[in-house]
């Protein structure tokens, strides 16, 4: 055997003993890994821990990186690769050789071919196993069954941990779009604007802030899905506020178009989120509804002037808007849904119609007219009533007046309502 092959030798046995190294350390972080992903699994059984598992993998993949480091900061030299040869049998004969691999002279000469001699007789003394002790290697693989086993495990826990993932994901997109609204409503706010103007968009942002808190504490489908319905009506009221402000802005003059434009823009974005993107002509005469005393079930014949809800039905949609002002009077419009009406006390009615004393009736209902019975007060038509008392309802669920759980009782109530007409 001549120099090179000695060495190649003593190499060949370092890269066994290296790699011996990194396994042993690979099946130890591996275990420890797999003993504390244990834990994590056994702590996700008590608490909704939705990324324990991805928390495992981390683990386990550090694990391996460790094992990879350590192994590489000490990896065994050439001369320790001599010495364990030499445990097998050759007594010091290999690190003195490679020690003196340099020197020259008789008796390294001698020294040199006594150990080449040796290796090349007894080479198969040396046996470096790659794996550690099977009992190393059985604990490990007895860990990680247990972590992967707990993984799969199914529990109430792990579910709640799931639910609660999904509403933080859906009230996060929710978050993100209140926000951007809010930032839309300041992008609204103009030098041209009165105090009562700006006053108003500031009373929105903040509605909207009650929103997004009651998103951020959601934490069942129901409170997540009572926060969307408040968020839609919200999103429906502001509308029609922020298109009477935009005609309000018109009709005075003193604004430029292009805010009137953006905030005819912005009304018609949240009323698509409110989900009442579509209107027909009915639906546009009753968002102007608010200048009306009364109601106009055919869409334009409402006597306008006064304050009150005005809805609309006619073509292909429907609508809903709220005014300032007072008045009165009753709708013309046509339609072949029937009307209830209920009469407005401490009003004189006509007294052309009527027969009789019309000033001296405290201890009468009703007067008897010429073309039947007729009731003392205003008129106004029992969709009105139920309208206003439906939408100070929808005002308390938004503002948060009632008790939890009663939205949906309070909703299903007026929807009788609907249905019944």
């Amino acid at each position: 055997m001549d120099r090179k092959v000695f060495l190649r030798t003593i190499r060949s046995c370092l890269v066994r003993l290296n790699l011996a190294g990194l396994f042993d350390k690979l099946v130890s972080a591996l275990g420890i890994g797999a003993a504390v992903g244990i834990v994590f699994q056994a702590v996700s059984f008590v608490v909704p821990v939705y990324y324990v598992n991805l928390y495992m993998g981390i683990l386990m993949m550090l694990a391996v990186l460790v094992a990879f480091v350590a192994a590489f900061l000490k990896r065994a030299t050439m001369e320790q690769a001599a010495l364990l040869m030499d445990g097998f049998g050759f007594q010091e004969r290999i690190i003195t050789a490679y020690e003196n691999r340099n020197e020259e002279g008789p008796l390294v000469q001698l020294q040199r071919e006594d150990a080449m001699r040796q290796l090349a007789a007894h080479r198969d003394r040396i046996r470096i196993p790659l794996w550690p002790s099977w009992k190393k290697t059985v604990f490990s693989v007895l860990l990680l069954a247990g972590m992967f086993g707990l993984a799969l495990t199914p529990s109430k826990m792990k579910d709640r941990a799931k639910e609660l993932h999904q509403i933080e994901q859906q009230a996060g997109e929710k978050e993100k779009e209140i926000e951007e609204v809010i930032e839309e409503l300041s992008d609204l706010e103009s030098e041209e604007l009165t105090p009562q103007q700006f006053a108003a968009l500031q009373e929105m942002a903040e509605s909207l802030q009650s929103s997004l808190t009651e998103y951020r504490q959601a934490d069942t489908e129901e409170a997540l899905e009572a926060a969307g319905d408040k968020l839609n009506y919200k999103y429906g009221i502001m509308s029609s506020q922020i298109e009477d402000l935009a005609r309000s802005l018109q009709n005075g003059g003193a604004v430029s178009g292009v805010t009137a434009q953006s905030m005819q823009a912005m009304a018609q974005k949240l009323r698509e989120k409110s989900g009442n993107a579509s209107q027909g002509p009915g639906g546009e005469n009753g968002n102007q509804g608010g200048q009306s005393g009364g109601q106009s079930p055919g869409g334009e014949n409402g006597n306008q002037g006064g304050q009150g809800d005005g809805q609309g039905t006619g073509g292909e949609g429907s609508g809903q808007g709220t005014g300032e002002g007072q008045g009165s009077g009753r709708g013309t419009g046509s339609s072949s849904t029937p009307h209830d009406y209920v009469s407005v006390p401490n009003a004189i009615a006509d007294s052309e119609s009527l027969t009789g004393n019309a000033y001296d009736h405290d201890a009468s209902e009703y007067f008897r007219a010429q073309n039947g019975l007729s009731w003392e007060g205003n008129h106004v038509s029992h969709e009105a009533v139920i309208g206003s008392y439906e939408r100070n309802a929808y005002e308390g669920i938004a503002a948060g007046k009632y008790p939890s759980g009663m939205e949906n009782v309070i909703k299903e109530y007026f929807a009788s309502f609907n249905q019944d007409q």
